[in-house]
């Protein structure tokens, strides 16, 4: 398989947003996802990472974040707010698809995270549309899943809000077999074994 990169300043923009790669040698980068990942609001929706230092962020965005960019041609995106001032990072958005021979599934899942902040404000759903848009048109993606905790319902509520239909709660192999609610994109078969789902 052929090495994906971006080009050089790559970004995808929306009306109030910019989604960018994140780059592993940018300070800003790995300072604002140390912040973003140690909030109470991250952490009590996807649990610790042990992202605690901007050198284990910058390690995790050069060694994990970079391998999805280089196999997928996606993974974990920064999410900035446009201002009078320039671009205020606010959150981060992923497709996200494990690489084999580890657990993965057939196509990718959506995520997002936003600043507490700076929540409630539809800039996680702005920004999930863009990316899903952008990896359709350019890359064929026309399968993609929503995984979240059976309880977050601010998280359901944006996947719906993406158009994604509800398949019920089951135990996910990918992640340890926690139960989640799974959520798939209208048009994508029934049948979830077709994307290594049992």
């Amino acid at each position: 398989m052929p090495e994906f990169t971006f080009p050089l300043d790559f970004t995808i923009p929306t009306p109030r947003l910019q989604i960018s790669p994140f780059n592993p040698a940018d300070p800003t980068h790995c300072d604002f996802l140390v912040q973003l990942w140690n909030t109470d609001d991250f952490i009590n929706s996807c649990g610790k990472t042990g992202i605690t230092t901007p050198e284990k962020a910058s390690s995790f965005l050069q060694n994990r974040v970079s391998e999805q960019y280089v196999h997928h041609g996606y993974g974990i995106f920064l999410v900035s707010r446009r201002t009078d001032d320039g671009l205020q990072p606010i959150g981060t958005v992923s497709l996200m698809k494990g690489i084999p021979p580890g657990p993965h599934y057939l196509a990718p899942d959506i995520g997002f995270a936003i600043l507490p902040e700076e929540g409630r404000k539809g800039y996680a759903t702005e920004a999930a549309k863009a990316l899903m848009e952008y990896a359709n048109k350019t890359l064929g993606v026309d399968a993609v899943f929503g995984f979240c905790s059976p309880t977050n319902q601010r998280s359901r509520g944006a996947l719906e809000k993406l158009g994604m239909e509800f398949r019920g709660v089951k135990p996910l192999k990918a992640f340890g077999g926690e139960e989640s609610a799974v959520y798939a994109l209208s048009g994508m078969s029934e049948d979830l074994s077709v994307y290594n789902i049992d």
